[in-house]
């Protein structure tokens, strides 16, 4: 049997974050996958002078813990920006695509004129939200749906022609059960401390000069992957095992026993479990059913990701912005759509331009039924609906996550506590990952060094076992 002072399970962001924060600190661990490949959700392919993040594809700027990675890692030179000059996000409505207005921050206007100049909203949409800062915040506290939230504070047509399909695509989850104190805490506390969200967010919102601007989002030149790679390469000799995953975890000894899909064993003091939702119920079972049960009551969705690469010629539409969401209410079945090459520099060869598209989540789960097939002509018979008449793409790519997408939903900070408890009474353990204390990126990263950071403070307590 293998042994070592740390099992991290889970070769994920949250994985490569904690073994990266272990290493740093001289911790002996090892790092357990079950694919090949490392990165988890993160992966960027190239095909045909194609770049395709098949996950996600950027990360909050906002959110330093990615960009603090990035520096420690050497690589903090290679971050690049979305494009500055084409930063408009449309909304489907009436098979129209009606750009965001300026100043919009999610579903908070901060700006007046572009609110009533949009053709976004009703006359009597634009007065409702115009008026929010008349409406008296919420008194009790105690969580809340993001549709009871945005639709108290901001009107019907915010919720349904703003947050739903935002939310679909960023979460591919539904607004009714998911939660506005779990997900956008930043908004509950301007309600709270200003009483209202424009007069917050303007108050919170620094002024720029003429010309000044900065990336929401920020990615890597040859995609997120450079992260992943970037971090596997600094990690110690032989601290990573691929392509033999946990097969049960169970406590033995005073030890952790790892069973591997091989049968080989690996003993440890200590265990990080960076791994999804659904692997994570499983491999708890043993140890807490109650732990189990908990994890299972966090609700995991699956979406499908397709590419479409086209020469420039074959799509009329001019591509301009970010992309687009799609609502509810418009009735179709992709959740929305990425113009990748104007979102990116580099992302497509010269005279071709690529797309991604949304589908499945919450609003359609049967959409993951269909073959690949099947998928693609989903999705270019509803991208020629509303973008115009499309081509013969010179390059299509599905990419399918089942069950990986987490719905924090209202109760989770209950629930949440509740799992650190059930935690508490199994020493040497730690649980990380998207979903649990938060979402994307740099909250897996943040997570995966929490979760080293309670490990090295439980081993200062503890014997060690060394690598064998």
């Amino acid at each position: 049997m293998k042994s070592t002072t740390v099992a991290v399970v889970g070769g994920g962001i949250t994985g490569l974050a904690a073994a990266h924060t272990l290493a740093r600190q001289s911790v002996p661990f090892l790092l357990l996958e079950r694919e090949t490949r490392l990165g988890g959700t993160i992966r960027t392919e190239r095909a045909d002078g194609f770049l395709l993040d098949a996950g996600p594809d950027a990360f909050l700027a906002q959110k330093p813990e990615a960009v603090i990675l990035c520096r420690e890692l050497g690589i903090e030179d290679r971050l690049i920006p979305t494009n500055p000059t084409a930063r408009a996000v449309s909304v489907l409505d009436r098979n129209r695509l009606h750009p965001l207005p300026e100043g919009m921050v999610l579903t908070v206007p901060t700006r007046i004129l572009p609110l009533a100049m949009s053709s976004l909203f009703s006359p009597w949409g634009k007065l409702r939200m115009a008026c929010e800062p008349l409406i008296p915040p919420r008194r009790g506290g105690g969580d809340e749906s993001i549709a009871s939230f945005v639709t108290r504070r901001l009107g019907r047509q915010a919720l349904e022609r703003l947050a739903e399909p935002l939310l679909a695509g960023i979460h591919s989850g539904d607004p009714e059960r998911l939660s506005m104190n779990a997900l956008f805490p930043r908004f509950v506390e301007l309600e709270e401390k200003y009483g209202s969200l424009i007069r917050g967010m303007r108050k919170m919102t620094p002024r720029r000069s003429s010309g000044q601007s900065a990336s929401v989002f920020l990615s890597l030149q040859g995609g997120l992957s450079e992260l992943v790679e970037a971090v596997t390469a600094q990690l110690p000799e032989g601290s990573v095992r691929r392509g033999d995953g946990v097969h049960r975890v169970r406590w033995e000894g005073g030890l952790y026993v790892l069973r591997l899909a091989s049968g080989e064993e690996v003993s440890a003091s200590a265990c990080i479990l960076a791994v999804p939702l659904r692997v994570a119920e499983r491999l708890v079972g043993e140890l807490s059913s109650d732990l189990a049960a908990l994890l299972g009551g966090i609700r995991t969705v699956s979406t499908a990701v397709v590419f479409l690469g086209f020469p420039r010629e074959e799509v009329r539409h001019s591509l301009q912005g970010y992309g687009f969401v799609v609502p509810r209410t418009a009735k179709r079945r992709i959740l929305a759509a990425t113009f990748v090459s104007s979102k990116f520099p580099h992302r497509a060869p010269g005279s071709h331009v690529l797309l991604r598209v949304f589908l499945g989540g919450a609003r359609d789960p049967e959409a993951l039924a269909l073959s690949d097939a099947a998928l693609i002509d989903v999705a270019r018979s509803e991208l020629s609906g509303i973008l115009g008449p499309l081509g013969t793409p010179s390059l299509t790519r599905v990419y399918r996550w089942e069950q990986s997408t987490p719905q924090v939903e209202v109760g989770h900070a209950k629930r949440l506590a509740a799992i650190e408890d059930r935690l508490g009474a199994l020493p040497g353990l730690e649980l990380a990952g998207n979903g649990l204390r938060g979402v994307g990126i740099p909250d897996c990263i943040s997570d995966g060094r929490r979760s080293a950071e309670a490990i090295r403070e439980f081993l200062e307590a503890e014997p060690k076992v060394g690598n064998t």
